[in-house]
C-alpha cells in the first residue's frame, strides 16, 4: 500500500519507475521462458506447448480470482504488493532445483503463472484511476513499460557480450530487477476497490455484467483470436531466432532484436501520443489486425536475423495503439465498481485463455509442420480474423454511433 502520499509530479514519477522496472522483469521473464523449457534435457516441441498451455490456463483461473479480489478489497495496492511478491517467489522456485522431469517443474512453473499475469493488470487499473488527477496522460506514462522492456532486452545484450548467457542467469537477473519495483509500488496513491463493502453489506457485482456488454463482448472475442495467433508466434519466435532450431543468432542477439523492436515501439508511443491518443478505437483495431498479421508473416519470410528487425514496425502498430486506448476505453464502457474487473476480463484473454490455446496448437503444429512454417500458418489465420472483424466492429460502430466513447 502507499506508505507516505507524495506530491503529484513524484507520483507520476513513481508510476514511470514502476513501468520501468517492471516491464523490464516481464519481458526478461516471458521472452525466454520457452528457450529455459526447451533446454531441459526430457522436453519436446510438443511438450513445451502443453507446458505453456497449463500455465496459460493457471494464469486464466487466477485472473479470475484476483480481478475480483482487487475490486473488493480494501485498497488494490495491497493486492498489487502481493502479486508481485508471489511472481518473483515463483521464478525464483522455477530456477532453484534442477529439474529431471514434471514432477519437480509443474508444481513451480504452475506456481509463477498464478502471479504472473496479475500485477501488470492491476499497474494499468490503479494508473488510470489516478492519472487524470495528477494532470498527467496515461499514455505518455505507460510508454515507460515499452521503455523498460526496451532496457531489459538492452541490458541482456550487454551481459552476454561479458558472459554466455544461459536462460537460468537471465531469470536470476529477471529476479533483481523486479525486487527493485517493489520499490515505486509502494508510492502509488491508495486506491480502493469500487465494489469494496464494509462488514455486513452485501455486493452484487459478477463477471454476468461484463458478458451481457456487447462492446466488451466483442472485444474479448477479438483479443480472443487475435492473440491466439499472437501466441503462437510468440512460442517460438525466440527458439526460432536465438537457436539451431531457426537462425541460431544467440541468447545475446535476441536481447539486442527485442530491445530495437521494442524501442521503435516505446518512440512511438512517445512521440506519436498525441495522434495515438486522438485515434477512434475501432481504427487501433484495424492497425492491430494488420499488424499482427505481418509480424507472422515477416517472422516466416526472413531469411536472416537482419530482415527480422523489419518485425520492429509491425511490433509498435501492434502494441503502442493497444496500450494507448485498451485500458480507458475498458474503463468506459463498464461499470466503475468492475474496472478491475474488466481489465482481468481483457488480461484473460490475451494472457490466459489466447496463450492457452495458441500455445497448445503452436506445439502440435511445430511438431508436425516445422517452426517455420507454424508462423505462415498463423499469417494465414491471422490475416482471416483481421477480415471479420473488420466488418464486424464497422457494424458495431454504427450501432453506437452516437456514442462518446467511439
Amino acid at each position: 500500500m502507499n506508505i507516505k502520499p507524495l506530491s503529484p509530479a513524484k507520483t507520476v514519477f513513481a508510476m514511470k519507475s514502476l513501468y520501468l522496472l517492471f516491464w523490464a522483469a516481464v519481458f526478461i521473464t516471458g521472452q525466454y521462458m520457452t528457450i529455459f523449457l526447451r533446454d531441459l534435457s526430457f522436453t519436446t516441441d510438443f511438450m513445451v506447448g502443453v507446458i505453456m498451455s497449463g500455465g496459460s490456463l493457471v494464469a486464466t483461473i487466477s485472473q479470475f480470482i484476483w480481478g475480483y479480489v482487487a475490486d473488493h478489497a480494501r485498497t488494490k495496492n495491497s493486492i498489487l504488493l502481493t502479486t508481485i511478491a508471489g511472481l518473483l517467489i515463483g521464478l525464483f522456485l522455477l530456477i532453484t532445483p534442477k529439474h529431471q522431469g514434471l514432477l519437480t517443474l509443474l508444481p513451480c512453473y504452475f506456481f509463477l503463472f498464478f502471479f504472473n499475469t496479475i500485477p501488470g493488470m492491476l499497474i494499468d487499473t490503479i494508473n488510470v484511476e489516478n492519472i487524470e488527477s495528477l494532470g498527467a496522460s496515461f499514455g505518455k506514462v505507460r510508454v515507460f513499460a515499452s521503455i523498460g522492456a526496451a532496457i531489459g532486452a538492452f541490458l541482456l545484450y550487454l551481459i552476454s557480450l561479458r558472459i554466455t548467457l544461459s536462460s537460468t542467469n537471465v531469470f536470476i537477473i529477471a529476479i533483481i530487477v523486479g525486487v527493485t519495483a517493489l520499490v515505486p509500488a509502494s508510492f502509488l496513491p491508495a486506491t480502493k476497490g469500487h465494489a469494496y463493502k464494509a462488514k455486513g453489506e452485501k455486493n452484487k457485482t459478477s463477471y454476468r455484467v461484463i458478458l451481457q456488454n456487447p462492446r466488451m463482448l466483442l472485444l474479448l472475442m477479438f483479443l480472443l483470436l487475435t492473440f491466439i495467433g499472437v501466441s503462437m508466434c510468440n512460442l517460438f519466435m525466440g527458439v526460432y531466432f536465438a537457436t539451431e532450431a531457426g537462425l541460431n543468432a544467440g541468447l545475446g542477439m535476441y536481447g539486442l532484436f527485442f530491445a530495437v523492436c521494442i524501442g521503435v515501439e516505446a518512440f512511438t508511443m512517445a512521440f506519436a501520443n498525441r495522434y495515438l491518443q486522438r485515434m477512434n478505437i475501432y481504427n487501433v483495431f484495424t492497425i492491430v489486425s494488420i499488424a499482427a498479421f505481418s509480424r507472422a508473416l515477416i517472422i516466416y519470410a526472413s531469411p536472416n536475423i537482419y530482415v527480422m528487425y523489419l518485425l520492429a514496425l509491425s511490433q509498435a502498430m501492434l502494441f503502442a495503439p493497444l496500450w494507448t486506448h485498451l485500458t480507458p476505453y475498458i474503463n468506459s464502457i463498464v461499470p466503475m465498481e468492475m474496472r478491475a474487473t474488466g481489465q482481468a476480463a481483457w488480461s484473460i484473454m490475451m494472457s490466459g485463455v489466447a496463450p492457452m490455446i495458441g500455445s497448445a496448437m503452436g506445439g502440435a503444429i511445430a511438431d508436425v509442420y516445422g517452426i517455420r512454417n507454424l508462423f505462415g500458418i498463423v499469417a494465414v489465420m491471422l490475416a482471416a480474423v483481421g477480415v471479420v472483424f473488420y466488418f464486424l466492429f464497422r457494424r458495431q460502430r454504427k450501432s453506437f454511433a452516437g456514442s462518446e466513447d467511439d
